[in-house]
């Protein structure tokens, strides 16, 4: 007798502690997860299944990678147009608000580029309801030298009983070789005949 009950509390514990493990027996043999299994799921990932791995993006495997600021070329920033040099003949203003931008490096140094604009366009105290659009460039240079160059026409349409309107413009596609040198990203409003932004200032 004195055998007989060490030997079932032996037993008990290791049950116990292979049911806290959810580790002995956790799978059927056809595979299946077992209730444990199932419940520890739930708890940890709100899911009877655990997630997938997560796959990590190539950015954070090019430890040495950094991805360059975009900056709005000097006077690039707003266009206004106004029949005089008060500020009560301002018809309306196209400004630039915000800039962001998205790298993706690829083999050998170089990378693909998307950059996203923000802006509003604002009627004046001469202006009123109506679209509104100016040109804007981009430029994406490596040290000196000209890898893209991309020109887009940008605004928006002011609707009656409103001041203003916001707009966005987003750039894709744009490959940027290996190369030396740094690299900027440079986008402005152009004045009217004008091809590309002027050198910039930091944003």
């Amino acid at each position: 007798m004195n055998d007989v009950m060490p030997r079932r509390l032996s037993m008990l514990v290791a049950s116990v502690l292979c049911l806290g493990l959810a580790g002995c027996g956790s799978r059927s043999p056809s595979g299946e997860q077992s209730g444990m299994q199932t419940l520890s799921n739930i708890v940890m990932f709100q899911s009877t299944k655990p997630p997938p791995p997560v796959e990590k993006p190539l950015v954070d495997q090019e430890e040495d990678f950094v991805c360059p600021s975009v900056t709005i070329a000097d006077g690039g920033a707003a266009i206004r147009a106004q029949s005089g040099p008060d500020s009560g003949s301002l018809r309306h203003q196209i400004s630039i608000l915000n800039v962001a931008r998205e790298c993706t490096p690829t083999s050998g140094g170089g990378f693909r580029l998307k950059v996203g604009v923000e802006g509003r366009v604002l009627a004046g105290p001469a202006g009123g309801p109506g679209s509104y659009y100016a040109s804007m460039g981009m430029q994406v240079l490596r040290g000196t030298t000209v890898v893209a160059r991309r020109a887009a026409r940008v605004g928006g349409t002011i609707p009656s009983g409103q001041g203003g309107t916001d707009f966005t413009h987003v750039e894709d596609g744009i490959v940027v070789p290996p190369g030396k040198g740094d690299v900027e990203i440079i986008v402005g409003l152009n004045p009217a005949g004008a091809a590309a932004p002027a050198r910039a200032r930091r944003r």
